[in-house]
């Protein structure tokens, strides 16, 4: 296996023994969107929406911004595979976007959609063990799970 450089999801939490700790890194396609809705006798109004966009399960999470992003140079066996191609992930998050500006702001047109920004990167999830015990950290929340009770 050869080492491949990618970005990820700077981690905001790590293992106590970080040297002895394996990852995975978990795909990601990022979107900054614009929505522009034109509205009667009021002032247009501009929207930003920060879309994540599982690429591994097809899910979409509303975001506050684009996370901090790191490059990493990682064997390639510790990258998943993305299950969606980046034109279904576009799609997605244009999707999720159009919804959730429809229920913030009321418009008989319907909205202009702009992609600013689209970012793949990777979730990291830590592998280690505590007190015989072997674990999974997601890097961003803290969370921490049992390995065998994952299976």
């Amino acid at each position: 296996m050869g080492i491949a450089t990618v970005k990820v999801m700077k981690p905001v939490f790590k293992p106590k023994d970080e040297r002895n700790a394996k990852f995975v890194l978990y795909p990601y396609r990022i979107y900054h969107i614009k929505l522009f809705y034109k509205r009667l006798k009021m002032s247009d109004r501009v929207m930003d929406y920060f879309a994540y966009v599982d690429c591994y399960r097809f899910g979409v999470e509303r975001g506050d911004g684009i996370i901090d992003i790191q490059e990493w140079k990682v064997p390639e066996d510790a990258i998943m595979p993305s299950n969606i191609t980046k034109e279904e992930a576009k799609q997605k998050a244009v999707e999720s976007a159009f919804n959730w500006g429809n229920l913030m702001v009321i418009s008989w047109w319907t909205p202009k959609v702009e992609v600013v920004k689209e970012v793949e990167a990777y979730k990291v999830f830590w592998i280690f063990k505590e007190d015989e015990e072997v674990y999974v950290m997601d890097s961003l929340t803290g969370d921490k799970f049992k390995f065998k009770d994952l299976m």
